[in-house]
């Protein structure tokens, strides 16, 4: 979706969290109407097998947030999930806030060209994001969300060699109703968001939803003068849901976002660098020294650079529709989901954050369109109480049109070095199938695949601005290079499950998965335009989940294996021209084992969890390609342990008609390389988030101090010829007003 955060539920702020922990393991209230009672954990039910089902009933590892959790714990947008998941990583693309790096057990990437997919894919209601140049999507007005963690290749098909994340939207309501939030904080970051449920009829339901969002940005430009790496956004949501019949429900969504903002690098100064071991310089937070001044993004961002001399944006703006048409039978129900999404972006970037001439640094001017349409048609049933079956047919249509310039080495003008234009095709059908045979009460045993038919192409085109700097299709396939791929790929699933008892589950699974391959689409020379392998992973896991104590304590353990071959990753080189470029190519062949636990316990009114996890990864094979740049790698974004807890208590005040809730969580990671090429590596991190709240018993009013990464932890996402930094020490304040 576009980088819109849409309705961010504002900053991170922990809120109570423990209530609503980590992967809807932390449980709030299942009704918001009275404080807290003493009652012990709320079911959380999850659709990880397209289909409803109980999250602690699923030998799937998947992390859940419902509604209450996604409000007590601040959680505002995709991004800020990964804090509570174990074995995820997640951060802005270097140079664009609109898109998210999403990593699952060392699996993941950080290119956002069209010519190179994501391994962890996002669903909205069931429809997928092709593109991860804008899928930093926002929770507010959510039903759910879920992080299914390893290969999902059979029920969600191709590219979720990672995991995917699938984003529920509540449905318009029976009774009429008004949600709306206010927030304020550091960096002078307001937000204003309203959801009204207007039910027309007892069959015809309708919502409303639109969300205002301005930040001035916390990192100064000392040259300039300006403020990045914030943001304005708006946007606009409709949902219609038709009850025809008993039997019939339709459910029609439009929405509309834009979002300009910026995500750009610090300045260094000479010094010990901790990130950069060879360097003999080091960052300064949070500051940029770069002679770009900042403006406004336009359709035709080389023109908007040339002539008024300025940058530093990015404007990504979505429209969307989506349906889903269910039908209920007698032992199941046939379901059919549509999607379109067009996405305009645009953006001007400059990643040298040293260069105080405006004319010398390394800046990428970039427009580009991205259309998708997807159709879906989902068949549950049930025969008898032996078996459970999920089938379908899916297709997928996805066009890019893309012109990205590359400016580098001026004095007293902008020196344009390379214009890439290209146009990219991608259609793709598939047929799945699973089911789920319970040989006994206690025994159920699934079996599943999904066979995926894709077909690529690419068209590259000589520029007439620049045509010495570019070149078109005949001089790619005149190196033998091919413009057109199609993969014919099945990928089976095996899962096993056992009832110890009514309470306790053991299981055991493997998957299979697999992404696209694709084009270095924006090489400097066509013979360097060539292809690289799809990506295949194939995962294997054992696991617990519990409820004990009369479900007050949840208790879940997996431990998983897996290898995946031709791993892609994207590297930043030097090209022909002396820049340094981002280059996609097949690493070689990657394994990842580990350990992830999740335990959440609530006694009365204090909540707490822990989520400890241990993962190693480790290249068994490394590709003539990569020995080139590298002949020893470590695989980025694999921190070798993980912890996530957190504790929230509930105090409630008679008087004042309401409770109190104090919280606080602390996240961990130990040191990861961030660059693919091992020159860039994180310290030892450890985020602390807090916040107090006061909610009315009937839920109407709630009032929120929040404060996230409270010790104000330095940390580096990225290293682009800069080095990217994460968020700082942010304060929140929050009204929540329901009607």
């Amino acid at each position: 979706m576009t980088s819109h955060r849409f309705l961010l539920t504002s900053m991170l702020a922990p809120l109570a969290l423990a209530a609503g922990t980590a992967h809807a393991q932390i449980a709030p209230q299942a009704e918001a109407e009275a404080a807290p009672e003493t009652r012990g954990l709320e079911e959380i039910v999850v659709t990880s097998q397209r289909r409803a089902e109980k999250l602690q009933s699923v030998p799937v590892t998947v992390s859940a947030f419902n509604e209450k959790m996604l409000e007590r714990l601040a959680v505002a947008d995709t991004i800020s999930t990964s804090k509570f998941v174990p074995g995820m990583i997640s951060n802005h693309n270097a140079g664009l806030a609109s898109a998210n790096t999403f990593y699952l057990r060392g699996l993941g990437n950080s290119q956002s060209t069209a010519t190179f997919d994501a391994p962890v894919t996002t669903y909205v209601d069931d429809v997928y994001i092709a593109r991860q140049n804008a899928n930093n999507y926002a929770f507010f007005d959510t039903e759910r969300v879920e992080v299914l963690r390893g290969p999902q290749g059979t029920l969600f098909g191709r590219n979720t060699t990672g995991g995917a994340i699938a984003v529920i939207m509540r449905k318009p309501s029976d009774e009429a109703g008004l949600k709306m939030e206010v927030t304020a904080g550091s960096y002078q970051r307001y937000t204003m968001k309203a959801s009204v449920d207007l039910p027309v009829s007892e069959t015809v339901r309708t919502k409303l939803s639109g969300f205002v969002v301005q930040d001035r940005g916390y990192l100064k430009n000392i040259t300039t003068g300006d403020w990045l790496n914030g943001e304005k956004s708006y946007g606009v949501r409709g949902d219609v849901r038709l009850l025809p019949t008993e039997a019939l429900t339709i459910d029609v969504s439009a929405e509309f976002t834009s979002n300009a903002s910026t995500y750009t690098g610090l300045r260094n100064i000479p010094g010990k660098n901790p990130y950069v071991k060879t360097a003999t310089t080091q960052p300064v937070f949070y500051e940029s020294a770069a002679g770009l001044s900042q403006t406004g993004c336009s359709k035709n961002n080389v023109n908007t650079l040339l002539t008024l001399e300025k940058g530093n944006c990015n404007l990504s703006e979505t429209f969307a529709i989506g349906g889903n048409v269910n039908y209920d039978l007698e032992n199941g129900s046939l379901t059919y989901i549509f999607g379109y999404r067009h996405l305009d972006q645009g953006y001007i970037n400059e990643y040298n954050a040293s260069a105080v001439n405006k004319y010398a640094g390394f800046i990428l001017a970039d427009n580009a369109i991205h259309e998708q349409h997807s159709h879906e048609l989902k068949l549950n049933y049930s025969l008898g109480d032996t078996i459970d079956l999920v089938t379908g047919l899916f297709y997928l249509k996805e066009t890019s049109d893309d012109r990205q310039t590359s400016f580098s080495g001026g004095t007293t003008a902008f020196r344009p070095i390379q214009d890439a234009l290209y146009k990219h095709q991608v259609e793709t059908a598939a047929y799945y199938a699973q089911a789920d045979f319970h040989a006994t009460e206690q025994l159920t045993l699934t079996l599943g695949g999904r066979y995926t038919w894709e077909e690529k192409q690419l068209r590259l085109i000589k520029s007439t601005q620049f045509p010495t700097l570019s070149y078109d299709s005949a001089a790619v396939t005149a190196f033998g290079i091919p413009l057109k791929q199609t993969v014919k790929r099945f990928t089976p699933r095996f899962a096993v499950d056992y009832k110890v008892n009514p309470d306790v589950m053991v299981f055991a699974s493997v998957t299979n998965g697999f992404k696209s391959g694709g084009w270095n689409g924006t090489a400097s020379l066509p013979q360097n335009a060539v292809t690289f392998n799809p990506e295949k992973t194939w995962s294997y896991e054992a696991g617990l989940k519990s409820e004990l104590f009369d479900r007050k304590l949840r208790f879940n353990l997996t431990g998983y294996y897996a290898r995946t071959r031709d791993l892609q990753v994207t590297a930043g080189v030097p090209n022909s021209l002396g820049v340094i470029a981002s280059l996609p190519f097949n690493a070689g062949t990657l394994d990842v084992y580990g350990i992830e636990v999740e335990a959440t316990a609530k006694f009365g009114n204090l909540s707490l969890f822990a989520n400890p996890s241990y993962m190693h990864g480790s290249y068994v094979y490394i590709s003539p390609r990569a020995t080139t740049l590298n002949t020893t790698l470590t695989p980025v974004r694999v921190p070798t342990f993980q912890f996530s807890s957190g504790a929230s208590y509930d105090i409630p005040v008679s008087n004042l008609g309401g409770y109190f809730t104090g919280s606080a969580t602390w996240r961990h990671n130990s040191p990861y390389w961030v660059a693919v090429l091992n020159t860039t590596r994180t310290t030892t991190e450890n985020f602390v988030d807090a916040a107090i709240s006061f909610t009315t018993d009937d839920d109407r009013y709630r009032v929120s101090f929040e404060v996230s990464n409270l010790t104000d932890q330095r940390t580096v996402t990225a290293n682009f010829l800069s080095l990217f930094p994460g968020d700082p020490r942010r304060f929140t304040g929050r009204l929540r007003v329901k009607i």
